[in-house]
């Protein structure tokens, strides 16, 4: 008689346990936050956020007006994810393991690429040699220019 209890008990905390296996609890979610690399750390709307498992598969999300984005029903693996966005520089996150059930935070900062009025705006002595050097391009050609005319040639 004890053994038919204990094989009962078995029985039923075995059906117990695998049907709160639901399918939730099988796969992760993946979130997080995309702002600039300033000191006032605003968020970046807009950011694509490439998600790729070790098994090539690619999942995709987009950041929200707040820079958060959020990725569910991942299935369990080791994933990288990579950021992109118009007039930013790319980013590229380290591996993360996903487990079943499991959540990952990211958080990445991102910097805009410089162009040329940005560039000389934070570099002003490459503004002043840029000008110092247009100014003397610009002698150089009109006194080319006045020597050619006074020979007639």
């Amino acid at each position: 008689m004890i053994r038919l209890i204990a094989l009962t008990l078995m029985i039923l905390c075995f059906g117990i346990f695998t049907d709160s296996l639901t399918a939730e609890d099988k796969v992760g979610t993946i979130r997080g936050v995309v702002s600039e690399a300033t000191p006032e750390r605003n968020p970046i709307p807009g950011v694509t956020v490439s998600i790729v498992g070790t098994d090539g598969v690619e999942y995709t999300a987009q950041t929200n007006d707040k820079g958060e984005y959020r990725r569910t029903g991942l299935p369990a693996g080791r994933y990288t994810l990579s950021y992109s966005k118009d007039s930013y520089g790319d980013r590229v996150g380290r591996p993360r393991h996903l487990v079943a059930g499991g959540e990952i935070f990211d958080r990445i900062l991102m910097r805009k690429k410089d162009t040329i009025v940005t560039f000389f705006m934070k570099n002003p002595l490459g503004w002043t040699l840029f000008l110092g050097a247009a100014v003397v391009m610009t002698v150089v050609f009109i006194l080319l220019f006045l020597h050619v005319c006074k020979r007639g040639i």
